[in-house]
């Protein structure tokens, strides 16, 4: 493989594979530093019901752990 003499050939800075090892290192089964999962607050399907008034309703928002409808949903 010829190289272009503009660029000087190959240099000697760090590979990616020394960037994937460090990254390894540093890896630990402590999850303490992982953000909570944000929790589901809506659906979106075509063949939804609503928990509270039974219409269907593509779209559902979660309201005291059941989806409903809008005209359900509780907006506080």
């Amino acid at each position: 493989m010829s190289v272009a003499p503009e660029f000087g050939g190959v240099s000697d800075d760090a590979t990616l594979d020394a960037f994937a090892r460090a990254d390894d290192e540093r890896e630990s089964d402590d999850d303490a530093d992982e953000p909570a999962a944000t929790p589901v607050t809506s659906s979106w399907s075509d063949a939804s019901v609503c928990a509270a008034c039974g219409e269907a309703a593509q779209r559902r928002w979660l309201d005291d752990g059941e989806f409903v409808c809008a005209a359900c949903k509780r907006w506080s």
